[in-house]
C-alpha cells in the first residue's frame, strides 16, 4: 500500500472520488464557522473544480490517461499533458472544454436560468489559484459560504 504522498497519475473517476471526498473537506471545515478556516475551505473547494475538470480533459483526450513524460510531444500535444499533470490553470483548462461551457450555458432548468450555472463556474475558475495555499490574507467565513455554493451547484453537473 502507497502513501498519500505518492505520484500518481488518476483516471477519471478516480478524480471524480477525490473531488468528492475533498468537498467533504471543505464543507467540514465552513461548518466550524470560524474564519480562521475560512481560507483552507475556499482553497479545497476550489480544488475539487479543479479535479473535475481535469476528469474531463481525460475523458475527452483519452491519451493523457497513460501518457508519460516525455519531450516528444508535438506542442499541442504537450499543452494538454502539462494542463493535465503540471499545472493548475483552470481557465486555461476550461478553453480546452467548449463543450463544457456550452453545456452549462444552454442548461435552463426551473432551478436554473439560461447560463447561471455557466456563470457560477466562470466565478469559481476566475478567482481560484493554487496560490491561495501561500496567502497571508485572509477571506471571512460568508465568502467562504458563498464561493462553497457555487462549487456545489456547479459540481453535480461537471460530475
Amino acid at each position: 500500500m502507497g502513501n498519500i504522498f505518492d505520484k500518481m497519475q488518476l483516471s477519471p473517476t478516480q478524480l471524480r472520488t477525490v473531488a468528492e471526498r475533498r468537498f467533504d473537506d471543505a464543507e467540514c471545515l465552513r461548518q466550524k464557522r470560524q474564519n480562521a478556516r475560512a481560507n483552507g475551505a475556499m482553497y479545497l473547494a476550489g480544488f475539487v473544480i479543479e479535479c473535475l475538470l481535469k476528469a474531463k480533459l481525460l475523458e475527452k483526450y483519452s491519451w493523457l490517461q497513460h501518457a508519460r513524460k516525455t519531450g516528444t510531444r508535438p506542442k499541442a500535444e504537450q499543452r494538454l499533458y502539462d494542463l493535465c499533470y503540471r499545472m493548475h490553470d483552470l481557465a486555461a483548462i476550461l478553453d480546452q472544454l467548449p463543450e463544457v461551457r456550452q453545456n452549462l450555458m444552454n442548461l435552463n432548468s426551473f432551478r436554473y436560468q439560461k447560463g447561471l450555472l455557466y456563470s457560477m463556474l466562470a466565478s469559481v475558475v476566475s478567482r481560484w489559484t493554487i496560490f491561495a495555499r501561500y496567502s497571508t490574507q485572509t477571506t471571512t467565513m460568508g465568502e467562504a459560504d458563498e464561493f462553497i455554493r457555487k462549487i456545489k451547484e456547479v459540481k453535480e453537473w461537471l460530475k
